[in-house]
């Protein structure tokens, strides 16, 4: 093939095999677009594929947005793709392709994605067998409780309605419902919020690939580990995946297709998560990209199948009407667990114990988010805001409950206010930090510089 795919602040893990992937397999380079100045000039010299023949051309986004940029692109390059790598990136991509005319971004699931309601609507529109909770965007007091008097929920959830990561997600009992507690919510979240019933049970997650008929291939599946940390409840402490013969992987596995084939989604891979009660799965929320965290990396690992390549595939060829063969006794037998460190005060990180012995161990397999001496740490409420987390993998759950307990048992993190000589001296280091910053290059002076390296 020929052409160009555009990426959108490319910056991150499925980013890099993105350029990767459509450059080697099929010759496509790729025009990574940036919308800060400040992060650019950190991050794209870290990552030398940015700056390899894989990529033709960088271009800041202007304040009109990323769709301000279509008549430039459509005049200096053959755009054939447009590849979200994360969640941000879905929507204004899908903008940019549809004024670019990119067939694959004219889908009506794209109009509702961006809203969990908007996307629940239209699945209860196209399948009302498919089953799915309460849900109503709420712009105050008066309107959710009217809204819970309608419904006659027994508890309920609110959460931004575009949001992810686990993040701003608070939990109401409604007998009584906490007035105060639910104006507090609403004063510090601005923004449109979703008010969903509460599902109770267990959260699983289901991560797959739709062709170009909308047929969903499920591959990887999987089990959070929520808890309530630092008094916030259901906080992602990790997860693992679930072989075939787990007793709901059929009824998941069958329901994630249900889902997927009311939204009507093609060439484009999808991550859903459910909870299963004992009414069976009710959808929590449903996106269209890959799953975070690197985990479609591992699910390629247990099928040895690249199924990140198969959603480059899709996003840039039309045509891909038949799912591969996966192997499936392979995906079962090489179980992944997710492990996540949490902090329970704002700090730094001033000294990690434990972290060669961490990487030895013959089950670890990979780092989410390595930690690193100087990084913040803030306590941990949310999916982002853990001090770090790996994978490890096993041959089942009694494998991968022993991995989890010695990395928990081995890994260890001091924060700067634990050791007072680093108290003592990092005023010095952030005061170094404050001055490199303000010897950075200016925006003109930016301009000048990534200019001259012929973007």
């Amino acid at each position: 093939m020929s052409g160009e795919a555009v990426l959108l602040n490319p910056y991150q893990f499925y980013a890099d095999r993105f350029i990767d992937l459509l450059y080697r397999r099929h010759g496509i380079r790729t025009v990574a677009l940036h919308t800060d100045w400040r992060t650019r000039l950190i991050r794209q010299p870290r990552q030398a594929i940015l700056d390899s023949p894989a990529v033709s051309a960088h271009y800041m986004v202007p304040a009109a947005g990323v769709v301000a940029l279509a008549p430039v692109l459509r005049q200096r390059h053959d755009i054939v793709g447009v590849l979200p790598h994360d969640e941000g990136a879905v929507a204004p991509l899908v903008a940019l392709g549809r004024a670019i005319g990119l067939g694959w971004a004219d889908q009506p699931v794209f109009d509702a994605i961006g809203s969990k309601s908007a996307v629940k609507a239209l699945i209860r529109s196209a399948d009302p067998a498919v089953r799915l909770n309460e849900v109503a965007q709420v712009e105050d007091v008066a309107a959710t409780l009217e809204w819970v008097r309608r419904t006659g929920v027994e508890r309920f959830v609110l959460k931004p309605d575009d949001g992810s990561g686990n993040r701003g997600v608070a939990f109401f009992d409604t007998h009584p419902v906490d007035e105060d507690a639910l104006r507090d919510y609403l004063a510090e979240h601005r923004g449109v919020t979703l008010a969903e019933e509460f599902i109770a049970g267990t959260e699983y997650w289901v991560n797959g690939q739709s062709d170009a008929d909308g047929v969903p291939l499920v591959t990887g599946m999987g089990v959070y580990d929520r808890r309530t940390v630092n008094g916030k409840e259901n906080v992602e402490v990790g997860g693992r995946t679930i072989p075939r013969s787990h007793p709901v992987a059929a009824v998941l596995a069958d329901y994630a297709t249900q889902v997927l084939t009311a939204l009507g989604l093609r060439r484009s891979p999808f991550h859903l998560e459910a909870k299963i009660d004992d009414r069976g799965p009710c959808l929590i929320e449903v996106g269209t990209r890959l799953c975070g965290e690197k985990m479609v990396a591992t699910d390629s690992w247990q099928f040895a199948t690249d199924l990140i390549a198969l959603a480059v595939d899709d996003y840039v060829i039309p045509g891909r009407t038949s799912n591969p063969a996966l192997d499936v006794a392979r995906y079962d037998s090489h179980r992944i667990v997710a492990i996540d460190g949490s902090a329970t005060r704002a700090d730094r990180i001033a000294r990690i114990d434990g972290m060669a012995e961490v990487e030895r161990m013959p089950r670890f397999v990979m780092w989410i988010k390595k930690p690193k001496v100087g990084n913040a740490v803030v306590p941990t409420r949310d999916l982002v805001a853990n001090p770090w987390s790996l994978y490890c993998w096993g041959p089942d759950d009694e494998a991968l409950d022993a991995a989890t307990d010695r990395v928990q048992a081995t890994l260890r993190l001091t924060g700067a206010s634990q050791l007072p000589r680093y108290r003592d001296r990092w005023p010095v280091t952030k005061d170094r930090i404050s001055r490199a910053w303000g010897a950075r290059p200016r925006p003109a002076m930016a301009r000048s510089w990534w200019q001259s390296r012929k973007i």
